[in-house]
């Protein structure tokens, strides 16, 4: 049974490819994507790699990642104490013909969020404590802004990737940005920014813009004995952009492994967090590391078994 909750928010510093292998598709290197929704998703068996990886790194103590991660070798022995979800979409970046730019959500993903951060026992609430409504039913011509939103080509309509949406008035749209935000990691883009940033379009353009607004880059391949092209060696590599937002969910067991100081899940937690200093880490998923590919920050944050969130350092207060 877990123990101690907590999530991890990733916020891509650079196009992110987390390759799903060969494809039948246009794009020979495609993104993974979740089976039914199509949505990009960065699977947890990259993410735990790449945290256990940090963690020899800073620990240096391969007794210790072992009792948490579980041992390379043997697995038959013991099990990980820790558990990290698959990481879902919760903003995307798409080109706006005002503002630059827009993080894009929609009400299944919101709905969705709501519902995985009451599994682990942090409230999707205002300021007042009062539970936000996600909206319904929102037509695929319509989009939800903010009441300052800076993404306005006139007080009716917006134009994102070379599609038009009029505006739909919601009076929670302000209130689900603030709480968004305060999910991720800290930037130098502040709330206000944020916020005159942020949409909410319908279900089905999200698919659409998740689907065909990613990047899609030709690589070759050189020959080193004659310096030219090698033959064959041309493929298209799919890129989740960056300014994409992620976010997962941490669970954490007391460890099976007694033979360390490692006896319980506030151990665990404890340790865990050592990794995060004031809440946040550079990490690198993925492919393409020496072309600066993969780069996002991280927020952790660890829920109090008392329901309420605490914080390690970054935006919320």
């Amino acid at each position: 049974m877990y123990k101690q909750k907590g999530y991890l928010t990733f916020y891509a510093l650079t196009p992110i490819h987390m390759g799903s292998g060969q494809s039948v598709s246009f794009v020979d290197n495609v993104v993974q994507r979740e089976r039914h929704t199509s949505y990009p998703t960065l699977w947890s068996s990259g993410i735990k790699g790449v945290v256990r990886e940090l963690a020899y790194r800073k620990w240096n103590d391969k007794d210790k990642v072992n009792v948490i991660f579980g041992p390379e070798e043997g697995s038959d022995q013991y099990a990980s104490c820790i558990s990290i979800t698959d990481a879902k979409i919760l903003l995307f970046p798409v080109r706006s013909v005002k503002g630059t730019f827009a993080w894009i959500t929609c009400p299944f993903v919101l709905k969705r969020l709501k519902e995985d951060l009451k599994s682990i026992g942090k409230e999707f609430k205002d300021n007042q404590g009062n539970d936000i409504q996600i909206p319904d039913n929102i037509q695929n011509e319509k989009v939800i802004l903010c009441s300052s939103s800076d993404l306005k080509i006139d007080n009716n309509q917006v134009a994102f990737e070379e599609f038009v949406f009029d505006i739909e008035n919601n009076q929670n749209s302000d209130n689900i940005a603030e709480e968004v935000f305060k999910l991720l990691p800290q930037t130098e883009f502040n709330e206000d920014f944020f916020k005159n940033h942020f949409a909410i379009v319908s279900d089905d353009v999200f698919k659409d813009f998740v689907n065909y607004a990613v990047e899609i880059r030709t690589r070759i391949r050189i020959d080193q004995t004659t310096g030219t092209v090698k033959e064959g060696a041309l493929f298209s590599e799919e890129l989740i952009p960056s300014e994409s937002v992620f976010y997962s969910l941490v669970f954490i067991s007391e460890p099976y492994n007694k033979s360390s100081n490692l006896n319980s899940a506030d151990d665990v937690l404890r340790e865990l967090s050592t990794l995060f200093p004031n809440g946040h880490q550079i990490l690198q998923l993925g492919a393409d590391e020496t072309l600066g590919k993969g780069f996002v920050k991280v927020k952790f944050e660890k829920i109090n078994t008392n329901q309420k969130s605490q914080t390690h350092g970054g935006q919320n207060p």
